[in-house]
C-alpha cells in the first residue's frame, strides 16, 4: 500500500491555526532543491496564518559569522520559531551553528540542547520526521516493539532522530551507515526499513522481503527503487510521502512551542 502523505498532511493542516506566529528561515546560498523546500514551507505557512521571513546569506560567510547571525535572529522577539535550511556549505561547522538556535524556538529539534531534551524524553515536541513516522505508524497500527527495524543512514535530519525515537519506543534497531559493507544482509530480514541517505535507488526489490514496511525519507528522489512497492505492505513514495508530512510537523511544532 502506498502512503498518501499529501492527503494526511492536508488533514493535519486543517487542524492548525498559526494565529499570527512568525517563522524565521535562514538559508545560506540555497540551491534549487533548498529553494523548493523553502517555497513549500512558505506556502504551508501562508495557508495556516503563519508569517515567514527568509534570511538569505552569502556562500562565503564564515562559521563564526553564521553562528552570530543565527543567535541574533533567534533572539528577535518577533521570531517565534527558527529554521536553518540544510545542507550548509562544506566549510561551515553545521552543529556549532545549529546550537545558536534557542531551544524553545528550535522547531526542527536540531540544536544539541533541543535534541538532548528529545532523546531523554523531556521535549514538548518531536523532530518533524519522527512525528511524520509516528503518525503513519499510528494510522496503520504498526507496533514497533516486536519488529526487526533497520535504519539506513545516521544523518541529523532522518537517521539519528528516527533511531533515537525507535529505541525509546523499546524497538530493536540496527543503524547502517556508509561503512556498512553490504546493507542487503540487514535489509533482507527487516520488518521495517527507515531510510534517508539521499542516494537514489539504493534499496532494490531483491534486497527486501515480502510484506516489509518502508519509510523512504529521501529528499527529491527516493532512496528506494519504486519497484519495491509491489513487495511492501506499506510504502512512502518520494515525492508525496514523508516530505509533505514533515513540513506539516514543522508548523505543528511551531504552534506547540508557542502554546501558552
Amino acid at each position: 500500500m502506498i502512503i498518501d502523505g499529501k492527503k494526511i498532511a492536508e488533514e493535519i493542516k486543517n487542524t492548525l491555526r498559526g494565529g499570527g506566529l512568525k517563522l524565521a528561515i535562514i538559508a545560506v546560498a540555497p540551491d534549487e532543491a533548498s529553494k523548493k523546500f523553502i517555497e513549500k514551507k512558505e506556502k504551508f505557512a501562508k495557508e495556516i496564518g503563519v508569517e515567514t521571513r527568509i534570511y538569505e546569506l552569502p556562500q562565503d560567510i564564515s562559521t563564526s559569522q553564521l553562528r552570530q547571525k543565527m543567535a541574533e535572529i533567534s533572539h528577535i522577539l518577533e521570531n517565534d520559531g527558527v529554521i536553518l535550511q540544510l545542507p550548509l556549505p562544506e566549510h561551515i561547522k553545521t552543529q556549532y551553528v545549529l546550537n545558536g538556535i534557542i531551544a524553545n524556538k528550535d522547531v526542527d529539534v536540531l540544536s544539541s540542547r533541543a535534541f538532548g531534551d528529545f532523546a531523554t524524553g523531556h521535549s514538548k515536541i518531536l523532530p518533524p520526521v519522527v512525528s511524520a513516522i509516528k503518525i503513519i505508524f499510528e494510522k496503520y497500527k504498526v507496533d514497533v516493539r516486536n519488529k526487526n527495524i533497520i535504519v539506513v543512514g545516521a544523518g541529523r535530519l532522518v537517521g539519528k532522530p528516527a533511531a533515537t525515537w525507535l529505541i525509546n519506543q523499546e524497538a530493536t534497531v540496527s543503524v547502517l551507515n556508509e561503512f556498512t559493507p553490504d546493507i542487503s544482509k540487514f535489509t533482507r530480514d527487516a520488518d521495517i526499513i527507515v531510510t534517508g541517505t539521499g542516494k537514489p535507488g539504493l534499496i532494490k526489490p531483491d534486497m527486501i522481503k515480502d510484506g516489509v514496511i518502508i519509510i523512504d525519507a529521501g529528499s527529491l528522489v527516493g532512496d528506494v527503487d519504486p519497484a519495491v512497492e509491489k513487495k511492501a505492505s506499506l510504502f512512502t513514495p518520494v515525492p508525496g510521502g514523508i516530505g509533505p508530512l514533515t513540513v506539516a510537523m514543522v508548523f505543528k511544532n511551531l504552534i506547540e512551542l508557542n502554546r501558552k
